[in-house]
């Protein structure tokens, strides 16, 4: 430290006064927390593409900003440093992001857990933290079970953390920044969006079954007593002796088809929320750095996230799971579902109705391809209100060609949202009756 701060000194209580002094200016310790942080970065792996690079950056990034609380100047200089090895560098613009992004998470994941901003600003904390989970592990840090046991949700955290995105984010304006209009896109056509040619997804009106129907086979059920569930990730189709199930009485394997053996591809993460208020929920995920593919309602009070993670096999997928825990550990404490973060897992098909609630599992964004890119910051590429209504304007009386049912099924899905939208639906149906032909005397 003397030779930081360009200083000597004879004897080591001489040392320990000219440290004080140096450390009682603000100017002066942050001067050596950043150093402290610069060095501990240095210690950490560069980020690779197509090996987790994106989670690596961000973690660099918690470091700095929630672990050692720099200035976000500050942070923003060291990660620009340490972009220097990576493969390849990202750019000015994705480091000021993963800034922002660092920013806005709940804490630093830690071998003890969740720490709290400038947790490694003060003591040698910086010299031990390991950023992996590996390493976690081998230094006697608490298991994923244990850490989501300790994680509770904090309902004032996540107002916090949603901000006024929370006012801001709702169907219209998640409508508007998606890469199709959510009205306009039936159960088949989200599958279709999201899976390639050749893929099968098994979908379900039993969460216990082995599945109703794989699609595109067979056409996916658009009703169920409970819903409809689909697997996230694609399967063979096939149905395959299960490792982990009981055997039969005659010691014979146990079969499925929505096992992890029978996986084709590990695409997909799903995150959602029982506990969190809708649009608080809402304002929280659209400012996370994450390539979500899809917002969709359970037709009840939760949202789900459909997160692209492109991961090869189940290994990878635990792997990159452990690189996101820092952000869904965070997650955790703004109401996210503890029992959703497995590889084979069931979520919500959009445009199907779920009979118990009476009401539509309602897609609200859809974005095949994802970007590594946070909502918030997509542009807007259209405007359903202005679209709809505009078509409003010039309704027939007539219903040729289903015309008219098209033009009320858009109508009615952002009326809840859209007061433009309802007053145009009232303002159609007015119209149509107004034009229909009266009755006939006499007829039936």
């Amino acid at each position: 430290m003397l030779a930081f701060f360009g200083r000597s000194a004879m004897t080591a209580r001489e040392a320990y006064e000219v440290i004080q002094v140096e450390m009682s200016s603000p100017s002066g310790e942050l001067r050596w927390r950043t150093e402290r942080a610069r060095r501990c970065i240095a210690k950490m792996a560069p980020s690779v593409s197509g090996q987790g690079g994106h989670n690596q950056a961000l973690k660099v990034a918690c470091v700095l900003v929630q672990g050692f609380d720099l200035p976000l100047s500050e942070a923003r200089a060291l990660l620009a440093e340490w972009n220097g090895g990576c493969s390849p560098p990202w750019t000015d613009h994705e480091l000021d992001h993963k800034i922002r992004a660092a920013d806005k998470m709940a804490g630093l994941q830690s071998p003890d857990g969740l720490k709290s901003r400038g947790c490694l600003a003060a003591g040698r904390e910086g010299s031990t933290f390991r950023p992996n989970a590996a390493t976690r592990m081998a230094a006697g840090g608490q298991t994923e079970t244990e850490a989501k046991k300790k994680v509770q949700y904090e309902p004032e955290t996540l107002k916090r953390l949603a901000g006024t995105w929370a006012q801001a984010v709702d169907l219209v304006w998640l409508a508007n920044r998606s890469a199709m209009d959510p009205a306009e896109v039936t159960a088949e056509r989200f599958l279709a969006s999201l899976y390639r040619p050749g893929e099968k997804v098994l979908c379900f009106t039993d969460d216990r079954s082995q599945g109703e129907a794989i699609w595109p086979d067979e056409k996916p059920p658009l009703e169920g007593p409970r819903g409809v569930w689909f697997l996230a990730q694609p399967v063979s189709g096939q149905r395959l002796p299960n490792p982990r199930a009981e055997k039969h009485a005659d010691g014979s394997a146990r079969a499925s088809r929505r096992i992890a053996e029978c996986v084709t591809a590990f695409r997909y993460m799903v995150l959602e929320s029982d506990e969190a208020p809708v649009r608080d929920w809402l304002g929280f995920i659209v400012q996370m750095p994450l390539r979500i593919e899809a917002l969709y309602t359970s037709g009840g009070r939760s949202v789900h996230a459909l997160v692209r993670v492109d991961c090869a096999t189940k290994e990878e997928w635990d792997a990159e799971k452990q690189a996101l825990m820092p952000f869904l550990m965070g997650a955790l404490m703004c109401g996210a579902d503890r029992g959703t973060w497995s590889a084979v897992r069931l979520t919500r098909l959009p445009g199907c109705w779920r009979t118990e609630k009476a009401c539509t599992q309602k897609l609200l964004y859809i974005q095949p391809g994802a970007p590594l890119r946070a909502l918030n910051e997509l542009p807007v590429v259209r405007d359903v209100e202005a679209s709809w209504c505009a078509q409003a304007a010039v309704v027939r009386g007539d219903d040729e060609e289903g015309w008219l049912r098209w033009l009320r099924r858009g109508l009615e899905y952002y009326k809840r949202v859209s007061t433009r939208c309802a007053a145009a639906l009232a303002e159609t149906d007015s119209r149509v009756a107004e034009a229909a032909p009266a009755p006939v005397e006499g007829s039936k």
